[in-house]
């Protein structure tokens, strides 16, 4: 017998459905809600199979109330019945087994119930035993872990090495989004602020919607499951099991004077989500800049040789007009005796400025300079 509970704010719908499903058999009802935070407060209890979930409704959205009864009562699905067929695409995108437009036809909900009962009855067969897990309970998050490059561009991949695909860009902001939170939670509406700020609230939640599901979808077929947790009007992405460049730049910035300098460069690929340029991360990207620069400054302090070199180089890289930089690399180019490297700066220089692109020529930079001039 299948389990079902209804939610719908009309109760002449509720009636219906229930006749419908009567007449058909097959099906139990569990419980009937006019509203989907009733429905919220019993599902987990009542353990259905099926829930007939109507999608506009006054107070909690049938959209956002299916995620929210995903999460309480994962092995459930999820029927939407509406009179909006706006909603379709939507609904079988997020989580829906089945979409019955109103007034509901019996046979429509007939040929549903035969199609979807071989397929809950398989699920119901028990699983060979297998040896438990530690605590006999798999624990949440992600095993083995991910491996996440967010300097430059944003590359996420699993333990093996494999680069993962995004279903969609969105799909890939939002997790950026949520990992850029450092496991904290953050509320729905500061997440479509961000991600989707010039649509109207209703088309920014569908799509959230949407795009939370491929993300979830993404995540659990390589193995990490209960990444994202919705909790207290919040969602939070469990950052545990996710090792990043980011946090290894960190690490590195903290004692920059003893940090190795050939990794203390390679780790800096570009700016903190550079190619995305997400305009959320425009303060983190401008104080880990900044945090970097000083700790190249601190490593310069002790730095001979090529590494010097390097390191003046870089600070080049990263801050383009400032003449100190290009002094500082012209005296140790001309210390060392590299007369070529000399002139090639120089006419980087000289071209810099005539484009009205460079740093100012300080006097003491024009005096060395003339020393390596054509006569």
């Amino acid at each position: 017998m299948i389990k079902a509970i209804l939610i719908d704010d009309e109760e002449i719908a509720l009636d219906v459905l229930e006749i419908l499903l009567e007449e058909i058999g097959g099906v139990t009802v569990l419980g009937r809600f006019l509203r989907a935070d009733e429905a919220l407060e019993q599902v987990a209890r009542l353990q259905p199979d099926l829930i007939f979930l109507d999608i506009e409704m006054p107070g909690l959205h049938g959209l956002a109330a299916a995620e929210q009864l995903q999460q309480r009562c994962s092995e459930a699905d999820i029927v939407f019945v509406t009179a909006y067929k706006e909603y379709a695409l939507h609904a079988f995108d997020l989580y829906a087994r089945g979409y019955l437009m109103k007034p509901v036809s019996k046979d429509r909900l007939a040929t549903f119930i035969s199609r979807y009962r071989p397929s809950r009855m398989a699920r119901a067969v028990p699983a060979p035993e297998t040896d438990p897990k530690p605590d006999g309970a798999e624990s949440p998050g992600c095993e083995p872990p991910l491996k996440l490059n967010a300097l430059g561009s944003l590359e996420l991949y699993t333990a093996k090495g494999e680069l993962l695909s995004w279903r969609t860009r969105k799909t890939k902001e939002l997790f950026a989004y949520l990992w850029h939170h450092d496991g904290m939670p953050v509320y729905r509406h500061h997440i479509l602020d961000a991600l989707w700020p010039e649509l109207s609230a209703d088309r920014a939640q569908a799509l959230f919607h949407t795009t939370m599901y491929h993300l979830r979808h993404m995540l659990k077929a390589v193995g990490c499951h209960e990444m994202v947790v919705f909790t207290d009007e919040r969602y939070m992405l469990r950052v545990e099991s996710i090792a990043s460049d980011v946090k290894r730049l960190e690490s590195k910035l903290r004692d920059a004077e003893e940090a190795e300098v050939e990794e203390l460069l390679a780790l800096y690929r570009g700016d903190y989500f550079e190619t995305e340029y997400y305009r959320w991360a425009e303060g983190r990207r401008d104080e880990l800049r900044a945090a970097y620069v000083q700790a190249l400054e601190r490593a310069l302090n002790h730095a001979q040789g090529p590494r010097r070199e390097a390191l003046l180089r870089k600070l080049i890289e990263l801050e383009p007009y400032a003449n100190m930089h290009y002094y500082r690399l012209l005296l140790h180019l001309d210390a060392a005796g590299n007369g070529g490297a000399v002139l090639k700066l120089i006419d980087r220089l000289q071209q810099q400025v005539s484009e009205e692109l460079g740093p100012e020529v300080t006097p003491a930079m024009q005096t060395l300079m003339q020393r390596y001039r054509k006569p």
